[in-house]
């Protein structure tokens, strides 16, 4: 029987890798606004759908606002190349040329858009359930952790204190990594500095790719037009 169940276990643990990240991530922001929930469905005696559905309309928000901001940014970005070097970066001839030469590339970029959207919306999926049952859901973990009381509440502290951490240092660290990136942009001639490291800061979210989203294709651009020094460095 344990064999069965640790097989069993496997195959789900491989099953639902892919959506990994959107589970732990309903998770962590189900823990930050968990405090949010009580507030509304015991002060403010709203049903839990309706509590539920605020926040996650809060969450997709949150989300949405700086994504939408970043790719009007990165369009019009590649618009300002276009009117400096006469170049149509989002033309027909630049993506056969990209997908004849670096299709391995262009995969896996696509591959992380994709498992990053799947992810977001699986997030919000969960968010929302977990948030509709959430005393339900932690008195079922209670009751299953192998601790007496006052061990179990030392447990679900230090989770809370885990969550809430990387809650601060995750986007901490893309200010970090936008801020550094910034500083090299000015270093080595690179144009629009703020908007480039404003988009640095949010492209470290993107998986296996991350910040070299936009400064590859900046040295790229610095390349092209001549100036090999700066788009080395």
């Amino acid at each position: 029987l344990i064999v069965i169940i640790l097989f069993m276990g496997i195959i789900i643990f491989r099953q639902i890798t892919p959506f990994l990240g959107g589970l732990l991530g309903a998770l962590t922001i189900y823990i930050l606004v968990r405090t949010q929930m009580t507030h509304l469905t015991e002060k403010w005696k709203l049903k839990r759908s309706v509590a539920a559905l605020l926040i996650t309309a809060e969450t997709v928000m949150v989300f949405l606002v700086p994504l939408g901001l970043t790719i009007w940014l990165l369009v019009n970005q590649l618009q300002d190349i276009k009117e400096k070097t006469g170049y149509d970066v989002l033309g027909k001839d630049t993506l056969s040329f990209i997908v004849s030469i670096l299709p391995r590339i262009g995969q896996i970029i696509m591959e992380s858009i994709s498992s990053l959207a799947i992810n977001l919306f699986v997030m919000v999926f969960v968010l929302y359930f977990m948030l509709i049952g959430g005393k339900k859901m932690e008195a079922y973990v209670n009751d299953i952790l192998p601790f007496n009381e006052a061990n179990t509440q030392e447990v679900i502290h230090e989770i809370n204190m885990i969550v809430r951490s990387n809650a601060i240092g995750i986007p901490l660290l893309a200010i970090i990594q936008g801020g550094v990136a910034m500083i090299g942009y000015l270093i080595f001639g690179a144009p629009n500095v703020l908007v480039l490291g404003f988009l640095t800061c949010f492209a470290t979210i993107i998986p296996m790719v991350g910040t070299a989203l936009i400064w590859f294709p900046v040295a790229a651009y610095l390349a092209v037009t001549g100036d090999w020094f700066n788009a080395i460095g």
